[in-house]
């Protein structure tokens, strides 16, 4: 009889682990869920060199799964639950899938986590061999629905949430987007100034053989420098810019970058506001689906963006399971404002908790969207007087000895 390896969250909200030998992985399943524990791994022990393999096909597929946008996520989880729904077996729901996958690497992704159930291996593990594409949420809640036999309910529910998630996304970069393009145009618009034009009035003023104003001599030793030098200009900026992925990647220097970026006037609370509704959202939603409370808190930090925000919660998660209230550890955090904290009390004190968070993401949500089209109608004419003055400041530049040959010859 096959053995089969699994972890679970006890009820106290614990990770055991251990064997259980059974006929199917259903089996196995059912005699899991006769002790009482929520199972979050099931997998048949291999034994030897077939470890080894399984370790090496999983690199391959994190590899090969990098390309399926949020969008097409949310279809492909709105179909997978509308099938279930409608009492297609799992395994013929995938095939319906992979067959009508516009995406190839979708399409190659479904294929491959057909054959891993049809194996007898649970959905919501199967998932786990692509955290690119199905990040911890979508596989917690996948197991929630496994567990609790709804796995359609689960996955509608997780459809409306990456759907409400990928707005809330939309919602910050759309009021960014407009100020970041004239930013970009502007950058274009005075490398070709410095590069061709300003060359052009360089020769003209040495013909002339006159002494130029400094503002005119600064711009055309900037020009000068750059042109000589652009290929390590270019060599630096990119140097920086892999420095920066470099750092993000690093959870230490991601921390400190993130809390930089909550300290910058409207942005940081734009991006502080998001993280809360990430947040609030998810712990709810878990909370809502009976995921105990350690567990959700565990999930809904790492959704968050937010490397300050998330160890602000792990160490209240360390204090939740000491006995202290959830809105006692945050509030003491310092990092969640006091509203929050308030009405995550009075969640907890009325029994309500996933009711007071699901109103804390829609308040926040709100939020958002003020605060970004207060940014946005502070950026614009700050980016475009800023850009007006550096485009302005080289034409003048070059004008100023012309004007001021003119006015020796009137």
């Amino acid at each position: 009889m096959p053995t089969f390896e699994y972890m679970a969250q006890n009820g106290a909200g614990q990770t055991v682990q251990g064997e259980v030998l059974a006929a199917t992985s259903g089996e196995a399943l059912q005699l899991l869920r006769g002790q009482d524990v929520m199972v979050t791994r099931l997998q048949e022990k291999v034994e030897g060199v077939f470890n080894l393999s399984g370790r090496l096909t999983g690199w391959s597929r994190r590899w090969s799964s990098r390309s399926v946008t949020n969008k097409e996520l949310v279809v492909f989880t709105h179909q997978l639950a509308t099938l279930i729904r409608a009492g297609v077996p799992l395994l013929e729901c995938l095939d319906i899938l992979s067959s009508e996958a516009d995406n190839p690497t979708l399409q190659q992704v479904v294929t491959r986590i057909r054959e891993d159930v049809e194996g007898g291996t649970l959905l919501a593990h199967a998932l786990k061999n692509y955290p690119t594409i199905f990040h911890e949420f979508y596989r917690s809640m996948v197991e929630v629905g496994e567990t609790t036999g709804r796995l359609d309910e689960s996955l509608g529910q997780l459809a409306v949430y990456l759907d409400k998630h990928a707005q809330l996304r939309a919602k910050i970069f759309s009021g960014l987007a407009y100020p970041a393009l004239l930013v970009a145009v502007a950058m274009v618009v005075l490398v070709f100034l410095l590069i061709w034009v300003v060359p052009l009035f360089s020769g003209l003023f040495q013909d002339m053989g006159e002494s130029l104003p400094w503002l005119t001599q600064v711009v055309i030793d900037v020009a000068e420098g750059f042109r000589n030098h652009f290929f390590l200009l270019v060599l630096f900026f990119g140097c920086l810019v892999m420095a920066i992925r470099w750092m993000l990647k690093d959870p230490k220097s991601r921390q400190a970058i993130d809390g930089l970026v909550l300290r910058i006037p409207l942005l940081g609370a734009v991006f502080r506001k998001a993280a809360i509704v990430r947040f609030a959202r998810t712990l709810g939603f878990l909370v809502r689906r009976g995921v105990p409370l350690l567990t959700a808190l565990g999930v809904a930090g790492t959704v968050t963006g937010n490397k300050v925000l998330e160890q602000s919660i792990k160490l209240s998660t360390m204090d939740v399971q000491d006995g202290r209230p959830l809105s006692e550890t945050l509030r003491a955090s310092k990092v969640f404002p006091p509203m929050v904290t308030q009405m995550i009390r009075v969640g907890e004190s009325t029994g309500s908790l996933d009711a007071m968070l699901d109103k804390i993401a829609d308040l926040f949500e709100q939020e958002v969207d003020r605060t970004v089209a207060t940014l946005t109608s502070v950026l614009e004419p700050c980016v475009i007087v800023v850009v007006g003055c550096g485009i302005a400041l080289v034409v003048v530049a070059m004008y100023l000895p012309i004007f001021s040959i003119g006015s020796v010859i009137g």
